[in-house]
């Protein structure tokens, strides 16, 4: 995937920036921001980390059991290899990266990161019609719930290439959410042990609660640091004001 979708992005950023007139000094995909790649890592990894504490405390999850290492850690680094090839790697360069640029130059932000979201989500329900029309069994069951994790997902991803200026962290973000997910909260697949075995008190609501925790944190770390470098650009451009 990634060998076919990430030249052809590149390529096309090239008539992107004829588009919007503007080629920034350093690309959101730019090597120099490669650093972001842990800054996504490191904030998904607290994020959840602060979800299963907060869960075993309030009693939603019972921790019974941490896995070690050996009995994981191969599967899951084979995991993150075709992840970051086939979804992180060609989602974000192509959704959070060029799409989001050319609907900027279009709609205001708010509207920008709107329409992204919902092309990401429109992607796993084509796909699902395509496998259902084909005789394939579908990959995702598409519910509600599947749908606003999709919609909150997409809108932390956009924000969080907002503040770092990086699709690096949205990458690193996005996989270290799949690998959390498919090691760590969900409790049967891959023929390993879990990172972690525990059970719910109330079915379903511990991992749902872990889930929500990565996302709608994410979500709110964004709009702070957001919020807050905003804050203060203001002041910085009325300080300047003022002294001229």
């Amino acid at each position: 995937m990634s060998g076919l979708v990430v030249p052809t992005i590149l390529y096309l950023y090239r008539h992107v920036y004829q588009l919007t007139g503007i080629k920034p000094k350093k690309p959101i995909y730019s090597w120099k921001s490669i650093y972001h790649f842990i800054t996504g890592i490191l904030l998904a990894t607290v994020l959840a980390s602060l979800g299963f504490i907060i869960a075993s405390f309030q009693g939603w999850i019972i921790i019974e059991q941490w896995h070690a290492p050996n009995q994981w850690f191969t599967a899951l680094l084979i995991n993150m290899g075709i992840a970051i090839l086939y979804e992180a790697l060609p989602e974000e360069l192509a959704l959070r990266g060029m799409v989001y640029d050319v609907l900027r130059h279009r709609f205001v932000a708010w509207l920008a990161v709107l329409f992204q979201t919902l092309l990401f989500l429109s992607i796993p329900i084509a796909v699902n019609q395509v496998q259902a029309i084909v005789g394939l069994a579908p990959g995702n069951s598409i519910n509600i719930s599947y749908i606003l994790v999709i919609l909150c997902f997409g809108i932390c991803l956009q924000l969080l290439r907002l503040w770092t200026r990086s699709i690096w962290t949205t990458m690193g973000f996005h996989l270290t959410y799949l690998e959390i997910s498919r090691f760590a909260i969900s409790q049967n697949g891959y023929d390993v042990p879990p990172m972690v075995t525990y059970h719910d008190s109330i079915l379903g609501l511990g991992g749902l609660f872990i889930v929500s925790m990565i996302i709608i944190g994410g979500i709110i770390v964004s709009l702070f640091i957001l919020s807050l470098k905003r804050f203060i650009w203001k002041n910085s451009n009325s300080t300047h004001s003022s002294l001229s």
